[in-house]
């Protein structure tokens, strides 16, 4: 029995065969219908969704082949069978080319059919499993596209009003309304920017605040408002045509700056993800006009060119990056999709892989994305609890050992090495970067070792090492920076967005710890970090850090 019974329409002009037919099939767990005409057969597909449709090729008011073009174009994504008890070639093409997933000659084996069926069903279902995944990584694509143009504008000046104007555009068209706007808190909240305000509306906003963007600024809540008319701080609004608005804070270290807003001139029910999609996006703006004030700061000329070319170049790195997944998942998918191919099962597979891979990797770009950004934001959470390092770096060995496959990974973890306090998944992700960062610079069929041990200041210190070309003395502490990459003259250009060792500073730094680097040119790196012993390992064992001394 099927665990989702499928509905199955059988058509056919013969009354004994369609009783027949029937009960094998509604034996086998299927809800059937039937009907012995073209014309019951279209009426009945108007009402009701089809999984199966069995069609007799000949009928007494419709040929079977047109009947089949009918159904189609009212349900495309039903499985047709064609049969018939007077095969000819003419027919089995014309079948096919319109669309039949199979062409059976009466009288029929039931197991036959029933195996044919569950063929085309299998089919529907992947179809069907490709559509929804190709459906959910192009809005994906679209939120990651958005948030990368206004970052990218964002990032063409350091001109903070240069910046807000390019991004104000870019919030606009992408939630789809006529005016965004911009407040920043400088001894109060004021106007710093608009796109597409009515004058009188902006010099209004400009002269006085309404309290309700206070209220979102000072609570760092977002504030909806689908109906202008029904807030009466809003009329200045109304008068020029507004008619919804929405309203989110400027996040940024866990302090509002500002608030970002938008306004429209319909009524419009904001969404959950029109807010989550305004305030990532407010997030960028937040960390760009953060970026902005630290550059007004800087007295560093050089410093703030290459912090541009650093994020310039990050940018070209991480569109590259999120662009070639996308590009494996889009061909791959779309191959599946075609009507007019059969593929067999091991093709199928080897597509589903591919998938599989490289929404993995997508997954993971979108993932350091989204680490990045809260730990600029500070709204990183980090749970900490005793865990033993072997059982966090088994947590992760699959993921490991996937990464290094074409390198040695030798884990050395003592027997003896008390609890650590730490949030498993995290360290897991650190362990994690710092492997992909070692098999990025060291030759194919070299060693990757992960060691740990206790050292002079009763912490529990682990490092990851590798046989790779090493890091110079003068690049050592820049390559914990965000966006820096160091260039690798042996394996050609760089690759990656250059956040991993940035992101694991950031989390080791948030469980009270440091990270550093040992290396030399051309003598392998060796990558250090430092998490606290648990307090009940550390009562039993009071000469263990002496003991364990390096």
């Amino acid at each position: 029995m099927m665990e989702d019974k499928k509905s199955i329409l059988v058509v056919d002009d013969e009354l004994d065969f369609l009783a027949v037919i029937r009960r094998i099939l509604k034996v086998k767990g299927y809800e059937v219908t039937t009907a012995s005409s073209a014309g019951d057969a279209i009426a009945c597909a108007q009402e009701h969704f089809y999984s199966v449709a069995i069609l007799d090729i000949s009928l007494p008011d419709m040929a079977g082949t047109e009947l089949l073009s009918i159904l189609l174009k009212i349900h495309p994504d039903t499985v047709a069978v064609m049969l018939t008890g007077h095969s000819s070639v003419q027919n089995a093409v014309t079948s096919l080319n319109r669309g039949a997933f199979a062409y059976l000659e009466k009288p029929m084996d039931p197991e036959h059919l029933l195996s044919v069926l569950e063929q085309g069903l299998d089919k529907q279902r992947l179809a069907r499993e490709n559509q929804k995944l190709l459906a959910e990584l192009e809005e994906r694509n679209r939120i990651t596209s958005i948030l990368l143009e206004v970052s990218q504008s964002a990032a063409k000046s350091l001109d903070l009003r240069q910046i807000i104007e390019a991004s104000l555009a870019k919030v606009a068209g992408s939630i789809a309304v006529e005016s965004a706007f911009l407040l920043l808190f400088e001894e109060r909240l004021a106007l710093k920017g608009q796109h597409g305000l009515a004058a009188p509306a902006a010099a209004k906003m400009a002269e006085a605040v309404p309290a309700i963007f206070s209220k979102v600024y000072q609570e760092g809540e977002p504030v909806l408002v689908d109906d202008i008319a029904d807030e009466p701080d809003l009329a200045f609004l109304d008068r020029e045509g507004y008619r919804s608005a929405a309203c989110v804070p400027l996040m940024i270290l866990g302090e509002s700056i500002g608030v970002l807003g938008v306004a429209g001139s319909s009524l419009r029910h904001f969404s959950t993800g029109d807010i989550g999609l305004l305030t990532a996006i407010g997030r960028e703006i937040a960390i760009a006009v953060q970026n902005s004030r630290l550059y007004e700061q800087a007295s560093s000329a050089r410093a703030l060119r290459e912090l541009d070319s650093m994020r310039t170049e990050f940018l070209a790195n991480i569109s590259h990056e999120l662009r070639t997944p996308l590009a494996v998942i889009k061909g791959s998918a779309s191959s599946l999709l075609q009507p007019d191919v059969e593929f067999d099962e091991m093709t199928r597979r080897e597509f589903l892989q591919s998938i599989d891979k490289d929404a993995d990797r997508l997954s993971r770009l979108v993932n350091d994305l989204l680490m990045m950004s809260r730990l600029e934001a500070g709204t990183l959470t980090v749970v900490k609890k005793p865990h033993r390092l072997a059982d966090i770096i088994s947590g992760v060995k699959d993921r490991l050992d996937s990464i290094a496959l074409r390198h040695h990974l030798r884990v050395d973890i003592p027997e003896e090495l008390p609890p650590v306090v730490a949030d498993d998944g995290r360290i897991g992700e650190v362990l994690t970067n710092l492997v992909e960062n070692a098999t990025k610079h060291a030759e194919t069929g070299t060693v990757i070792t992960i060691s740990a041990c206790v050292n002079e200041g009763r912490k529990i210190e682990i490092s990851v090492s590798d046989e790779g070309i090493g890091i110079p003395e003068e690049l050592q502490q820049k390559i914990f920076q965000r966006f820096y990459q160091v260039e690798n003259s042996k394996r050609g250009n760089r690759k990656g967005t250059g956040l991993g060792l940035a992101i694991c500073r950031g989390i080791i730094e948030a469980h009270g710890g440091r990270i550093w680097v040992a290396s030399a040119s051309g003598k392998g790196a060796k990558f250090s970090f430092t998490l606290p012993v648990s307090e009940a390992a550390d009562k039993d064992k009071p000469d263990l850090a002496q003991a364990n001394t390096m």
